[in-house]
């Protein structure tokens, strides 16, 4: 298993258990293969969430919900989000945007409302400190959605 993919199974972890406890302040990440553990960070820290962004808001808001300014006091920042339905095949995407440049730094695309866990990242074009917001919208037919965001210390 890749480090990304333990830095969002362990951000799934995180954000299904804790619940917006404190039992998700600390994310452990294992270190890659051949690193050195030493210069390791410890792991993703839970910034926020899980927030519910339920149908009727979404409805009410074209299909659409921007989270707050938030500074992540890190480099890289991950968005987590799950939705689900009735079988009637709807999509939710997050997205992120740093204000400061005015551009989107990460994407999720389209993703499926089937409880599944859905991440996106930050790729570039961000420094700490800058603001970032998470933009969620539905696609097809509004569903109640969790996000949360987690950042490396």
């Amino acid at each position: 298993m890749t480090s990304a993919r333990k830095v969002i199974a362990a951000a799934a972890v995180a954000l299904t258990i804790g619940a917006g406890t404190a039992e998700a302040a600390a994310v452990p990440v294992a270190p890659a293969q051949g690193a050195d553990h030493s210069s390791q960070a410890a792991g993703w820290h839970h910034l926020w969430g899980p927030t519910k962004i339920t149908a009727s808001y979404l409805n009410q808001h074209d299909k659409k919900w921007v989270s707050r300014s938030f500074d992540a006091h890190s480099a890289r920042v991950i968005g987590a989000f799950r939705c689900w339905n009735g079988g009637d095949h709807s999509k939710a995407r997050l997205r992120i945007y740093n204000i400061e440049t005015h551009k989107w730094i990460g994407d999720s695309g389209a993703q499926p409302c089937d409880w599944t866990m859905n991440y996106v990242q930050n790729v570039g074009g961000y420094r700490d400190g800058q603001p970032l917001r998470f933009v969620l919208t539905s696609v097809g037919k509004a569903h109640t959605t969790e996000v949360g965001a987690f950042g490396a210390p």
